[in-house]
């Protein structure tokens, strides 16, 4: 018979040896968009819900330049500086700008809709007064034929189903100190 004298602590294993080892931790599937929260996958340049550049928080770089831009899908872009305005279709008469980047977009009218960038830094956007044939939204909302709608940085503008832009640069002008 062994006697518990016989046995010595040093003759034990640790059961920490023997437990499966952790799980590895779980591989990450992207981060979280500061501007709509959306998933956006490690590895992409831009949410792609939204399109805000990934790093960029809520808001975004002033446009060198004071201009607005439109970034379309694929990195395409228009700048509209500050004062001038610039019509958005696939007619190459009506508008020169944009219409060579729409020419193959079959849901934007040849006249489609007007892009204004005031000289006061707002940018307003209307849908020509006898409407688009699939009609314009900007963040889902409706645009009705002729009226205008103030734009700001971060605003999702459609042109038909299928196209669509993401406004950049408009910058809030700081009001005046109170005199």
């Amino acid at each position: 018979m062994t006697e518990a004298s016989d046995f010595d602590d040093d003759d034990w294993d640790s059961v920490d040896q023997f437990a499966p080892p952790p799980p590895p931790p779980p591989t990450p599937v992207g981060t979280k968009c500061g501007r709509c929260d959306a998933i956006v996958p490690v590895g992409t340049a831009a949410c792609p819900r939204c399109r805000t550049p990934v790093g960029s928080g809520r808001s975004s770089p002033r446009i060198p330049g004071r201009a607005v831009r439109l970034v379309f899908r694929g990195g395409r872009h228009l700048d509209v500086p500050r004062g001038s305005e610039i019509r958005l279709g696939r007619s190459s008469s009506w508008a020169p700008e944009a219409s060579e980047l729409l020419a193959d977009e079959d849901t934007v009218s040849g006249q489609h809709a007007t892009l204004d960038h005031a000289s006061d830094g707002t940018a307003w956007l209307t849908e020509v007064p006898q409407g688009a044939t699939n009609g314009t939204r900007v963040n889902d909302s409706v645009l009705v034929p002729g009226s205008r709608v103030r734009l700001r940085d971060g605003d999702r503008v459609e042109l038909g189903p299928g196209v669509e832009f993401i406004v950049r640069g408009i910058v809030e002008e700081p009001r005046e100190a109170a005199s």
